[in-house]
Parts: structure tokens; sequence; C-alpha cells
């Protein structure tokens, strides 16, 4: 018939294969055409997972001896600078150049404060000082030159005392307080001295108001307020007779005292911190 050798076992297996199903599943057979019977049926599925490929590089292998790896590319960098503008400022203002502001006169002594960027009474008795110091017009408006003033300011000269690392200097020309602290300034404090003027003292005789100059040690210190025929002195501290530093509520920026060293009262209560009886003190022009 001219069929082929080949295809005669091909269907020769086929026909194995056949008979294998019919005898393995009879009972699914029966079950096809039974009645009360239940089918199960198991199935197989053949997976056929691909062999791995291997791909081979044709040419040298790389060599990492003497190369020179590349260059880390520099992230890019983002800088911004904020610019200060010097401003003049005035007494009741407030904000970020008033902040600067308490900040440069703390740095420079001047300031006890908290820094609140508000312009008020404490900022400017501090303002006062400075002008003070710079000998310029002692007023407590600030000015856009008052910026490279207060920056390009040395500090004061003071009388060089070897033997006294710590002690008070009172400058009366400039109607300023300097604590020195080892050895360096550390504080700057406006005052209000003697006005030179005539009163009646304690007896009723007439004497003239002026703080005495030279030197002196605290030798007696006061807490809270002591009431004298002249008036009330706050947290004082006496360096000769009954002339002593102590703190009011008058501290104009001219000499209007009867004699003693007048100071803020919130300078006092600062002072009496870092004060101490036995520190000695000179008083100047």
């Amino acid at each position: 018939m001219g069929v082929r050798a080949d295809e005669i076992g091909v269907a020769a297996i086929w026909l194995f294969i056949l008979s294998l199903g019919a005898a393995g599943c009879g009972s699914d057979i029966a079950g096809d055409h039974g009645v009360g019977f239940t089918r199960t049926t198991t199935s197989t599925t053949i997976v056929s997972i691909p062999s791995p490929t291997t791909t081979t590089v044709v040419g040298p292998a790389p060599s990492t001896v003497g190369s020179i790896p590349d260059p880390p590319v520099p992230l890019p960098v983002t800088t911004t600078t904020t610019l200060f503008v010097p401003v003049s400022l005035e007494p009741g203002e407030s904000g970020p150049a008033v902040e600067r502001l308490q900040q440069v006169m703390a740095e420079a002594g001047f300031f006890r404060d908290s820094i609140d960027g508000v312009f008020g009474e404490r900022t400017a008795t501090a303002v006062i000082a400075v002008h003070k110091a710079l000998d310029v017009t002692r007023s407590a408006s600030w000015s856009v030159d008052d910026w490279a003033l207060l920056a390009a300011y040395p500090g004061p000269t003071l009388p060089v005392r070897d033997d006294q690392d710590d002690r008070i200097e009172v400058d009366v020309t400039r109607q300023l307080l300097y604590r020195v602290q080892d050895g360096s300034v550390a504080d700057i404090i406006p005052i209000s001295s003697g006005n030179g003027e005539l009163y009646a003292n304690a007896s009723g005789r007439l004497v003239r108001a002026r703080t005495p100059r030279g030197s002196f040690t605290f030798y007696k210190q006061y807490d809270g307020w002591r009431i004298s025929y002249l008036g009330g002195l706050y947290r004082p501290w006496y360096f000769s007779g009954g002339y002593a530093i102590h703190g009011s509520a008058s501290v104009p920026p001219y000499p209007a005292s009867h004699g003693c060293v007048r100071v803020p009262n919130w300078e006092a209560d600062y002072l009496a911190s870092v004060l101490w009886v036995g520190l000695p003190v000179h008083v100047w022009d």
C-alpha cells in the first residue's frame, strides 16, 4: 500500500498509549455510563523548563591593573545668602532688624536682655550706652551709620591694672560702667553720676553733688530698696561713705544724681549676681 516504515512505527506507539489509557481508567469509563458512582480525575501537567543560556564573550578580559577610575560627578549645591541691609530704627519698632541690633549689642557687651526683636525701654537704654561709648549724640534712635560704627568699635581704653583681673571701672566722662572679668570687659552699662549742683545734705548744709573719684572697694551691700533722705536706692553697693552704685528708675544720659552712680533697675538686678564685697572699684574722668 505504499506505507512507510516510520509511519507504521508512529501508529504502533499511539496504539500502545491508548491501550494503557483504557486499562488505567476502567472505573472512569464505567462511571461515565453508570449510576451512583463518583468520578475522580487525576491530571498531570508536564512543564518544560528551558535550559540556562550561557553567553560567551569573545575578546580579552578587561584589566583593572593601572586603570584610572572615572572622577566622581559633583552634586549640584544650592547656596542661599541673606544680605542684611542696614536700616535706621526707632523705639517702638519691632522685627528682624531690631533682633539683629539686640544681638550685635549683646555681643559687644551692651545688652543683657532677651533677644525678642522689640525695641523697648531696655533696648533703647542699651542704644544710648552704645552712643556714649562711640562718643556720638546720646540718642535712643539707631541710625544707618551706627551699624558700621559699632562693628568697628574696639572696646574701651581702660587703665592697666595687672593685679586686678576682676574689677569695676566707672568712666564719669562717658557716663559708663565697665565690668572687667578675667582681664576683659564683660559688660558695659550706662550710668548717671553726680550732677555737680548744690543741694542740702542731711544736716542742712549745702554741698555739691559730686561723685568721688579714686580707687575703692565695695564694703557693704543691701538687697532690695534702701530709703534715704534723698530718695530710694535699689540694691546699693557702697564703695565710699554713703556713695554707692545702685539701681534707679531715673537714669538719664547725663549726670543727674546727688553723687551716687545710678544704673537702671534691671541692671542692678544683674549686677547683684556678679558683684561681691571686696571687689575693686575705680572712678575716673
